[in-house]
């Protein structure tokens, strides 16, 4: 039984109560008094009856008004003291979607206030930290800029004078080579995020027609190769968005199936199941599939799931699918991951957007 309902019990169970009494009371007394007056006044018995059955019926109409006046003043009293909760339940809610500034409205009532206070406090507190370790991820992404731009420079002039080095040279240098690419991205992850959190991030909208811009950013990927599979119906379709995030999006995904799937991915394009103003860029891999429990983990920062260490996820920094999601946000559509519906192991990475569809 929730706050509300207990209010309203209350009351209601009070108003019997009080009412019950009173009317014992005033019938018991009523109907004394006129037996012990009863010689004195001259009074029938039939009379008697007759004005005890009217004290009666007047007493139980008193006791309907008194618990529905009980049942009003219970529904404006469960009213009073739900409204706060829910308004810190609504701004609960807003914050955990992100939105910090979000703070209850001080109220005339002085116990509520100490609850407003003390959470408007909490609310500040936890804005202040988020904001702190975004401005550190972000200083320290710029200043490592610099000195990997320098380490990169120096790399690129030793692969030019690759054949000299000797076959242990050789493989030392594509190592560093791959670790300084791997680096570079991280860096570069960790910037696109800071500029997420610090709300420094616009789109810059083309109109985009699916299948082609799909199978450029396939073919601009690690996997370029990847078959993709586009529904006819989609031949056509459009999309208002930026190119170079979802681009981005695109290739996070064949390299996470590239790392995690099996080495291979196959990317489709088709109409949305629920939704005819939408379409879905799914791509599949044929690695060990995604955990019912890891569906959503995935796509939080620096988490790569269960099942990572046994996959290769040595190579990535986690950082990946969570800015997919960001980049799909930002063009208001979503994105998921379930398992493969054709039977074959591996997952499925969904990402739905609203689109235009042109007639063919």
């Amino acid at each position: 039984m929730g706050v509300r309902s207990r209010i309203l019990a209350t009351f209601v169970v009070g108003s019997l109560l009080l009412s019950g009494v009173l009317f014992f009371l005033t019938f018991t007394l009523t109907r004394s008094n006129l037996r012990e007056r009863e010689g004195e006044l001259g009074l029938s018995n039939d009379l008697i009856n007759e004005t005890l059955n009217s004290v009666r019926a007047s007493l139980i109409l008193a006791t309907i008004i008194t618990v529905l006046v009980g049942l009003m003043l219970g529904i404006v009293s469960s009213e009073r003291v739900v409204r706060p909760l829910a308004g810190a339940a609504n701004a609960a809610r807003a914050i955990a979607d992100g939105r910090l500034d979000t703070r209850l409205e001080p109220t005339d009532d002085p116990d509520l206030n100490a609850l407003t206070e003390s959470f408007n406090d909490m609310v500040a507190r936890l804005q202040d930290r988020v904001e702190r370790d975004a401005r550190f991820a972000s200083d320290v992404s710029h200043e490592l800029r610099s000195p990997l731009m320098t380490l990169a420079a120096s790399v690129e002039v030793m692969v030019s004078r690759r054949d000299e080095l000797p076959e242990r040279g050789q493989a030392a240098l594509d190592l560093l080579v791959a670790d300084v690419a791997r680096f570079s991205s991280l860096v570069e992850d960790l910037l696109e995020i800071s500029r997420y959190d610090a709300g420094a991030v616009r789109i810059m909208r083309d109109q985009l027609r699916v299948a082609e811009f799909v199978e450029q950013a396939v073919r601009a990927s690690t996997l370029a190769r990847s078959q993709i599979h586009v529904d006819p119906r989609c031949a056509t379709t459009t999309l208002s968005g930026d190119r170079r995030r979802l681009a981005r999006v695109v290739a996070n995904l064949i390299d996470n199936a590239r790392l995690h799937g099996g080495g291979s991915a196959s990317v489709h394009v088709c109409p949305a199941e629920d939704s005819n103003s939408h379409v879905w860029i799914v791509v599949e891999d044929a690695g060990e599939g995604v955990v019912d429990t890891d569906a959503d983990r995935i796509f939080e920062r620096f988490s790569r799931g269960v099942g990572a260490s046994k996959r290769g996820a040595s190579e990535g920094a986690g950082l990946g699918l969570a800015l997919v999601r960001e980049h799909v946000r930002l063009h208001g559509g979503r994105v998921w991951a379930e398992s493969r519906r054709d039977g074959e192991s591996g997952a499925r990475f969904i990402v739905e957007l609203a689109c235009e569809t042109t007639a063919i």
